[in-house]
């Protein structure tokens, strides 16, 4: 079974890894998913090599999944919606569900468009009453005037 301190403990080791080797990005002012797909090369390499974690992807910008029809893009609040970073098994399982474990929002600092909705899209991936059933997600701040990723927010199931 996987904790959600064990969760927590991959996204900390994966910003101090970019953090790291890859903090020129943020310097050069590169896009976010230029920064999100890096970051998603430090989650990638910091999941442990156990049973639990068979067939578990980081994807950016996934943007499939919906109940019972894993082709169809994810809806939230009747908008489709796209997430930054996951963490999860691709598909929907008809007798467990979905196994859908980080969710991920990258915000530079300077761009504060969307935030608070943001904030509200990940606390509401991370409940129960909308059918995503994350077990975290976390608002990471790429700063750009210290040049690194921090986490800015962070929800629990």
């Amino acid at each position: 079974m996987i904790e959600q301190d064990e969760l927590k403990t991959i996204i900390s080791h994966a910003i101090n890894d970019f953090n790291l080797h890859y903090k020129y990005l943020i310097e050069k002012d590169v896009s976010e998913r230029c920064i999100c797909s890096a970051f998603a090369r430090c989650v990638e390499k910091r999941l442990p090599d156990r049973e639990e974690y068979n067939n578990v992807f980081v994807d950016v910008e996934y943007n499939r999944g919906a109940k019972g029809n894993e082709r169809a893009p994810k809806h939230l609040h009747d908008k489709h919606i796209v997430v930054d970073l996951i963490v999860h098994r691709r598909g929907y399982d008809n007798e467990r569900g979905f196994y859908n474990l980080i969710c991920v929002v990258m915000k530079k600092s300077t761009d504060r468009r969307g935030y608070e909705a943001d904030k509200i899209r990940l606390q509401e991936m991370v409940s129960y009453d909308y059918g995503f059933i994350y077990k975290c997600g976390y608002m990471i701040n790429a700063d750009m005037s210290e040049h690194i990723l921090k986490i800015e927010a962070e929800y629990y199931l």
